[in-house]
């Protein structure tokens, strides 16, 4: 049995599909990334698999047991998704008011209630994990963009989750910042976090996948291994794509 598994998700903007019967699963400890050029559904996919977007069509599951069906979602379908599901904007939103630590402390401090000295040392240490443990006291307007998304990291980790969800986290970094992020991403990888992350970074995709999804015409375009999309495309689409994407 799969570890995370979505069947016909979909999703429309008035009369316009944008999303459009997904259907794909993914073993515990995996990373997919989701691929295609831009306007095909890539951030609404991921938006509707967490409920930030409420999907039209689709069921998602998560070690067997049901998170939601998009014909009857209520505040408990909500709960489940937001406990399971971690997110990295590709934007940040750090919140300007907070430190990077009172950031990482925050959602685990109004959501769960953690208590404060031990959630303190836990934050610290995903701090640490991520290279930022002696910026803890700085604000986000001080920090290179890599390093927000990096604190951004450590805030989505900070929560739990059992799996963790990039939208292009790195498409507003130079490419120094892009490697450091990236670095971050499969060290997690590396640890066995079930990860989904929208990139246009091929090179990362191409290394660091186990899945890879292309998303054409709002739906799978293909689907399949690093050495499947990349070494043997079998539409036109994802070979034009590969193409300008070097």
């Amino acid at each position: 049995m799969a570890y995370l598994e979505m069947e016909r998700l979909g999703k429309r903007f008035g009369t316009t599909e944008v999303l459009r019967d997904v259907t794909l699963s993914l073993d515990k400890g995996q990373i997919l990334t989701v691929i295609g050029p831009s306007g095909e559904g890539k951030t609404t996919f991921l938006r509707c698999l967490n409920l930030l977007e409420t999907p039209d069509t689709g069921i998602v599951r998560l070690n067997g047991e049901l998170l939601y069906d998009a014909s009857a979602i209520d505040r408990e379908a909500q709960r489940r998704v937001h406990r399971a599901f971690g997110f990295v904007f590709q934007a940040f939103h750090l919140f300007p008011q907070y430190t990077v630590l009172e950031n990482v402390m925050l959602a685990p401090t109004i959501v769960k209630r953690e208590p404060k000295e031990p959630l303190k040392a836990r934050s610290m240490a995903l701090l640490e994990k991520v290279g930022l443990a002696q910026l803890w006291n700085r604000y986000p307007i001080t920090l290179s963009g890599g390093q927000q998304q990096r604190a951004a990291i450590a805030r989505a980790l900070a929560m739990e989750p059992e799996v963790l969800c990039f939208d292009e986290p790195t498409s507003a970094l130079d490419p120094e910042l892009t490697q450091e992020v990236l670095k971050v991403i499969r060290l997690l990888k590396d640890e066995g976090r079930t990860m989904i992350v929208v990139t246009h970074e091929m090179a990362f995709a191409r290394d660091a996948s186990d899945v890879i999804l292309f998303l054409k015409n709002n739906t799978i375009g293909e689907i399949g291994t690093p050495d499947e999309l990349f070494g043997a495309p079998k539409t036109e689409a994802l070979k034009r794509f590969l193409l300008q994407a070097d």
